[in-house]
C-alpha cells in the first residue's frame, strides 16, 4: 500500500489543528454514516488505547442552560442521543452543576452531562499509525501532488500523473483537496456522477497554562451546539492546559490559516464570561493553533466505492474524524475487499505495537515529522527544542515551562515549552519508551 501526498510531512492540513476530544457521538445526525463510524470508532479507540498504553482522559462534558427556552431543548438532545446508543446522557440540577464545577458563572438552571467524553492526544495517533502502517510494509511517497489519471479498463489500473506511477486501485483521502482529486474519477466515469465540493472551515484555538496550579475546570464545558457547529469548547487536556476553541468561519483558501489577535481576545472574553476567577488565575496565554476542516455541502461523511473504477473516495471528514478515525479504516478496508472480491473482513483488534522497538534512524525520523515546527538550538551542549512561527502555529517565545527530557542514544532533548507537550510528552511514553 503506498501513500502520495502533496506535503512535505506528515500530520498537516485538516489533520493538524484536531481538538484531541475523544466525541461519543451523542450530538452527531442519527442513521449517518458519520454516526455510525463517530461511535465504532470511540469503542475500537478505547481497545487501541488500552493495547497500547496511550493515555485517555474520561473526563465528561457538561452542556449548560443559561435560560428557560435552553432547558427545553434538553429533551431534544437527550432522545438524540439515544438514537445514537449514548444511553448514559442525563440532566443534572444547577445545583448538581456547581457541586462538580463550582467556578462556573453563577445563573445556571441546569445541565445535561455526558460522561463518556474524553480527551486524547490528537498528534500521538495520527504518528503512532503511519509508524505501524510502515511496519507492515507501507510507504508514503511526499511532496507528489497528484493532478491527473486515466483508468485502463483494459489492465484495470489507474495511470496517474501522466504515467508517473499506477495504481489497481485508488482511495481517494486528499482531505481539504479531496474533491479536486475526485474530479479524476468523474471525468472517466460514463456518465458522470455527482460529487462534494470543500467548503474549507478554519477554527482557532487558544492555549492557557500554569506552572503551579490545577485547572479550574475539571470537564468539557460545551454551548448548546448547532447544525453548523459544536460552538466554542472550554476543557483541560492532558497536561493541565486549558484550551479554549475552536471558531468556526467559512473561507476559500485551503491552505492558510493564520492566527487572528481579535479571535484571540474573544476566545478569552468567552472564558472569562463563564468562568469569572479565569483573568484573575495563574492561567496565562501561551500560544493559539488553527485548523482547517474540510466541510461539505452535505451533513454526512462522503464515503463512496466506485467498484467498475476500483477506486474508493472518502471526503468530508469534518472534526469528528480524530474519534472515527480507526472505524473509517476498517470501512473502507472493508469497502475495498468487497471490490477486490476478498471475502474476509477485516476487524480493528489487536493493534499491539510491544513486539516492535524504534529505531534510532525511526526516532530521528520522528523529530522531522513533527507538525509544529521544531527548530534545534544548541544550549548548553544539549539540543533544546524550541517553538517557533511555522504554519498555523503561533506561540508566545517568552513563556516556558517544566521540561519534559528525551534521551536519545545519550543526547538529551529537552522540550521546554508548554504547548509541545500536547505533541510530544504522551510520544515520549507511548513509543519512545521502546529500548534504544
Amino acid at each position: 500500500m503506498g501513500t502520495k501526498d502533496k506535503s512535505s510531512q506528515i500530520i498537516t492540513g485538516a489533520s493538524s489543528g484536531n481538538s484531541g476530544i475523544l466525541h461519543t457521538g451523542f450530538d452527531t445526525v442519527p442513521q449517518t454514516l458519520e454516526s455510525k463510524l463517530v461511535r465504532r470508532g470511540y469503542e475500537l479507540y478505547q481497545l487501541f488505547a488500552e493495547d497500547i498504553k496511550l493515555p485517555i482522559k474520561k473526563i465528561g462534558a457538561y452542556i449548560i442552560a443559561w435560560k428557560q427556552n435552553e432547558l427545553e431543548i434538553f429533551k431534544e438532545i437527550i432522545d438524540n442521543a439515544h438514537k445514537n446508543n449514548v444511553i448514559d446522557i442525563e440532566e443534572i440540577s444547577s445545583d448538581a452543576l456547581y457541586e462538580r464545577e463550582p467556578l462556573i458563572h453563577a445563573g445556571a438552571l441546569g445541565a445535561l452531562y455526558i460522561p463518556g467524553e474524553s480527551i486524547v492526544d490528537p498528534l500521538t495517533i495520527p504518528l503512532i499509525l503511519y509508524m505501524h502502517s510502515k511496519i507492515l510494509g507501507g510507504h508514503a511517497q511526499m511532496n507528489i501532488e497528484v493532478t491527473n489519471g486515466t483508468y485502463d479498463r483494459k489492465h484495470n489500473h489507474w495511470i496517474l500523473n501522466d504515467g508517473q506511477f499506477k495504481s489497481r486501485v485508488v482511495i481517494n483521502c486528499a482531505g481539504l483537496f479531496g474533491d479536486f482529486v475526485e474530479q479524476i474519477r468523474i471525468n472517466q466515469q460514463f456518465p458522470p456522477t455527482s460529487t462534494f465540493t470543500i467548503r474549507p472551515r478554519i477554527g482557532q484555538f487558544s492555549v492557557y497554562s500554569s506552572k503551579t496550579l490545577s485547572p479550574p475546570i475539571k470537564s468539557i464545558l460545551l454551548p448548546l451546539p448547532t447544525k453548523f457547529s459544536k460552538g466554542i469548547i472550554i476543557y483541560p487536556n492532558l497536561f493541565n492546559q486549558i484550551i479554549i476553541g475552536p471558531t468556526a468561519e467559512e473561507q476559500l483558501d485551503r491552505c492558510k490559516a493564520p492566527i487572528k489577535l481579535d479571535i484571540t481576545k474573544m476566545l478569552h472574553d468567552k472564558a472569562t464570561e463563564l468562568i469569572p476567577t479565569f483573568s484573575q488565575s495563574e492561567y496565562k496565554y501561551i500560544g493559539s493553533y488553527t485548523g482547517i476542516r474540510p466541510a461539505t455541502e452535505y451533513s454526512d461523511y462522503q464515503i463512496h466505492s466506485y467498484n467498475d473504477l476500483q477506486w474508493i473516495c472518502c471526503g468530508g471528514i469534518r472534526s469528528t474524524g480524530l474519534t472515527s478515525s480507526l472505524a473509517i479504516g476498517e470501512y473502507v478496508n472493508n469497502k475495498l475487499n468487497e471490490m477486490m472480491s476478498i471475502k474476509h473482513q477485516l476487524h480493528c483488534t489487536g493493534y499491539s505495537l510491544e513486539h516492535y522497538s524504534l529505531s534510532l534512524k525511526q526516532l530521528k525520523s520522528m523529530f522531522k515529522l513533527t507538525p509544529i515546527g521544531l527548530q534545534p538550538n544548541v544550549v548548553a551542549g544539549k539540543q533544546k527544542l524550541v517553538a517557533t512561527s511555522v504554519g498555523n502555529i503561533h506561540v508566545d517565545d517568552n513563556i516556558t515551562t517544566s521540561n519534559v527530557r528525551i534521551d536519545c542514544d545519550g543526547q538529551f532533548y529537552d522540550i521546554s515549552h508548554s504547548l509541545l507537550k500536547l505533541a510530544w510528552s504522551t510520544r515520549q511514553s507511548s513509543l519512545i519508551s521502546a529500548k534504544l
